[in-house]
C-alpha cells in the first residue's frame, strides 16, 4: 500500500484548524467531503478509497481535507453550519490555489459545496456533486435515514456497520467493515449526535439557482442511501446542470463514473495514460496474463486469487491506463514493453 499525503493546516477566520492534503498534479480538484464521517488519514487504508483518490491524481492535483467537527481538523469548533462549512473551503482554497478551481461535492459535502459555488463564482472552474441533496429535511429525515439516526444514539458500532453495508448495497462485506472503522475513527457517538442536531436546519435550495458554473450532478445506483429524485432535483434547480446516473465500486464511483468527471471539465482519456510501473506487483501479474489471452477464471486459478478479486483488479487496471476494453488493455501494454519489473 501506498504511503498516505502528508498532512496540512490552515486556520479559518474564526479560528477552526482545517487537516488537508494534496495529491497528483494537473488542475486542482478541491474534494469537500462527507461531513463528520470523513477522515484524511483513516480512508487511505480503504483500497477503493485510496484507488479513487490515485486514479483522480493521475490528470488533477487532488485536494482532500476533513471539515471542522471531525477527523483530523479542529473537533468541537462552531456548530457545523452550512455558513461555517463554506468557511472551511474558503479557508483551504485560498491556501491552495489563487486560480478557479473544480469542486468537488460527496454527499453531505455537497450542501456546502453548492453554498459555495453560488457565493463564489469566480473561485470555481466546475461543480461536481456526487449523491448529494439540497435539504436536510428531504434526506436526513427520510424514513430509512431516521432508523439508522436513532440507531445511533442506541448503538454506535451496529450503527457504523449498518450505514456502511447500506451505502455499499450489502455486497461487499469486507468494504464495509473498513468504512465502519473509518467512520468511528472520524467522529464520535456523541460528536454525531450533535452533528444531526446541526444539519436539521440545512437547505441550500435557495443557493441552487444562484449556481452559474457548469455542473455535473452524479446519482450512484448502487447506494441504498443515495436518492435519485433528490439528485435529480439538484440537476432541476441548477441552470444547465447535467445529471448522470452511474455505478460505484467499493463506495466510490467507478473506472466509467471517473472518466465521465474529466470528460466533463475538459480531460480525454488519452491525458491519463501511466506507465506500467506505476500498477502494484499484483496488478502487473494480472496484466501479464492478460496480455497472453488468459481468461478470467485461469488468471484466478495460476494467482490463487478468486475470479470477484480478478475483475475488481482489472477495473482498477482499466482505470489507471485509461482503457476500457480488454483489446484496448493489450494494445497498451505491448506498446509500452514488458508487464512485469
Amino acid at each position: 500500500m501506498s504511503d498516505a499525503p502528508s498532512i496540512h493546516y490552515v486556520r479559518t477566520g474564526d479560528g477552526a484548524d482545517i487537516a488537508y492534503w494534496t495529491l497528483g498534479r494537473g488542475p486542482v480538484l478541491l474534494h469537500s467531503p462527507n461531513v463528520q464521517l470523513g477522515h484524511l488519514h483513516a480512508e487511505w487504508s480503504v483500497e477503493a478509497m485510496r484507488r479513487w483518490y490515485e486514479t483522480l491524481a493521475q490528470t488533477f492535483t487532488v485536494v482532500r481535507y476533513d471539515h471542522r467537527g471531525g477527523g483530523l481538523s479542529s473537533r468541537g469548533a462552531g456548530t457545523q453550519s452550512i455558513d461555517e462549512l463554506v468557511d472551511d473551503i474558503e479557508a483551504v482554497a485560498a491556501k491552495i490555489s489563487p486560480e478557479p478551481f473544480v469542486l468537488l461535492g460527496w454527499l453531505t459535502g455537497g450542501l456546502p459545496a453548492i453554498a459555495y459555488s453560488a457565493r463564489r463564482p469566480k473561485r470555481i472552474s466546475h461543480l461536481v456533486l456526487w449523491n448529494s441533496f439540497a435539504r436536510n429535511v428531504d434526506h436526513g429525515e427520510a424514513p430509512r435515514m431516521r432508523s439508522l439516526f436513532e440507531m445511533a444514539a442506541t448503538d454506535w458500532e451496529l450503527f457504523t456497520e449498518s450505514i456502511s453495508h447500506a451505502a455499499l448495497g450489502w455486497q461487499n462485506a469486507n468494504d464495509a467493515r473498513q468504512w465502519a472503522a473509518v467512520g468511528r475513527e472520524a467522529t464520535t457517538q456523541a460528536e454525531f449526535l450533535d452533528f444531526l442536531t446541526a444539519r436539521r436546519d440545512w437547505d441550500v435550495t435557495t443557493e441552487l439557482e444562484k449556481v452559474k458554473v457548469g455542473t455535473l450532478v452524479m446519482y450512484d445506483q448502487d447506494n441504498a442511501l443515495a436518492s435519485e429524485d433528490r439528485s435529480r432535483e439538484l440537476a432541476a434547480g441548477i441552470p444547465g446542470a447535467q445529471f448522470l446516473v452511474c455505478d460505484s465500486e467499493g463506495g466510490t464511483p467507478d473506472a466509467d463514473a471517473i472518466e465521465a468527471i474529466r470528460s466533463f471539465v475538459g480531460l480525454r482519456a488519452r491525458d491519463v495514460k501511466i506507465h506500467l510501473d506505476e500498477l502494484t506487483v499484483r496488478e502487473r501479474e494480472v496484466l501479464s496474463l492478460v496480455v497472453e489471452g488468459t481468461t478470467n477464471a485461469e488468471i484466478a486459478k495460476r494467482l490463487f486469487i478468486s475470479i470477484d478479486t480478478v475483475t475488481r483488479h482489472l477495473t482498477h487496471i482499466y482505470a489507471k491506463t485509461g482503457t476500457k476494453r480488454r483489446v484496448e488493455l493489450v494494445r497498451y501494454a505491448l506498446e509500452r514493453g514488458s508487464t512485469s519489473k
